[in-house]
């Protein structure tokens, strides 16, 4: 059975659905949020702390994890 399903590039995610990528990293701070067309996700280790999120038109909301 052949798949059309493949690994897109941040370049390719952006074109396809406008997504956006960011990816932010300090001493002690280093996180990724990926959203595309209103919905997405984010993680991130900060403090001892890794941290989520989710993103919807209609929700944001995270998490923290000592």
């Amino acid at each position: 059975m052949h798949s059309d399903i493949r690994e897109l590039t941040a370049g390719e995610l952006n074109a396809v659905g406008g997504g956006e990528i960011t990816v932010v990293a300090d001493k002690d701070y280093v996180g990724i949020e990926v959203r595309v067309g209103g919905y997405g996700f984010a993680v991130w280790v900060t403090g001892g702390q890794v941290c989520g999120a989710t993103y919807t038109p209609h929700h944001n909301g995270g998490t923290c994890i000592p």
